[in-house]
């Protein structure tokens, strides 16, 4: 990249006393030191290259561009080396804040959140032992931590005490698992999934016990049914177990 330099009023070909120097010839440095290299390497503002610096008839130095990166020059018109800066900084600068993204901060968010989050059909690599994921209290007073929602209901939701409840949109019945509240484990349910037993269809408590509301069916026992109590059935039928005792 090439800097602008001179053609303002404070860049003129002078003496040591300020005289200025019309048609004089300057060279250009890269510094004030003794060892300093001279730079050759320059273009006028028409894109024409040149060794030198060439003032204009009134002694203004006339606007070129420097060697590739050089932010700074020295020029010598036969009273020592003076140092010049490029003119073109605000106008640089102006575009550089008017960039789409000027220091590449974006592209590298956007780089980050596509190996984060991949779209579909994309994998994410993470490293062995890394922890990836930190859920918080929402602070609904049920303490869920996560939830997937259509923006006013929760449907499957986490809960801080490991619970999970499993809700789908629609008719499906719903499943709540680690439901440890009445002591029951898994519960499911025909509408919204609770920890409580109440509305039911089917329970699994934490001592490992069974609850259906309906029939239960295996192949090892096939279609009998199993009753209990000082009172037979009202509706025997053949195949029937019933074990009497008193109450």
């Amino acid at each position: 990249m090439r800097y602008l330099f001179g053609g303002t009023t404070d860049t003129a070909a002078e003496t040591a006393t300020g005289a200025r120097l019309p048609n004089a010839t300057g060279t250009v440095w890269s510094s004030g030191a003794a060892d300093a290299t001279q730079h050759t390497d320059l273009i006028d503002i028409n894109g024409n290259p040149m060794s030198m610096l060439t003032a204009d008839k009134n002694g203004m130095v006339p606007a070129f561009y420097g060697p590739d990166g050089a932010r700074y020059l020295w020029v010598d018109f036969g009273s020592g080396r003076y140092m010049m800066l490029p003119t073109d900084t605000v106008t640089r600068l102006d575009e550089h804040v008017q960039g789409l993204d000027p220091h590449g901060d974006r592209s590298y968010a956007l780089s980050l959140a596509d190996r984060a989050l991949p779209k579909a059909g994309g994998t994410v690599t993470a490293q062995e032992k890394q922890d990836w994921l930190t859920v918080r209290v929402t602070g609904d007073g049920i303490g869920t931590v996560y939830q997937l929602t259509d923006g006013t209901t929760a449907f499957t939701r986490l809960f801080n005490n490991g619970a999970l409840h499993i809700d789908t949109m629609g008719a499906p019945t719903s499943l709540a698992l680690g439901a440890t509240a009445g002591g029951t484990f898994i519960t499911a349910h025909p509408g919204r999934s609770t920890p409580a037993t109440a509305g039911s269809v089917f329970t699994v408590a934490a001592d490992g016990s069974v609850t259906s509301a309906g029939t239960v069916t295996a192949t090892n026992i096939g279609k009998a049914r199993v009753f209990s109590g000082a009172t037979p059935p009202s509706n025997p039928q053949v195949g029937d177990v019933w074990v009497a005792y008193a109450e």
